[in-house]
């Protein structure tokens, strides 16, 4: 596991199983593109933008700003 945190949905996931998440605090874009299992793939795709979801990440592949959800947990808006 590289990071994990709390992420906004910027944009929900598109057909290419892909989806674009803004980090807190500090408002950096990251996409998630691979699901360490088909449940993590299934919670981050029914949420919309706007939904919080707390992470655990590592990176997929060489790229900088693409990474692999390993455990995602819906969080309830304060």
């Amino acid at each position: 596991m590289d990071r994990t945190g709390k992420y906004t949905v910027v944009d929900a996931c598109n057909d290419h199983g892909a989806i674009t998440l803004r980090e807190h605090p500090r408002n950096e874009t990251l996409y998630v593109v691979e699901y360490d299992d088909p449940d993590v793939e299934a919670e981050l795709s029914s949420l919309d933008a706007g939904s919080v979801v707390e992470l655990d990440l590592r990176r997929a592949g060489r790229r900088g700003s693409a990474w692999c959800a390993e455990s995602a947990r819906s969080v309830d808006p304060a």
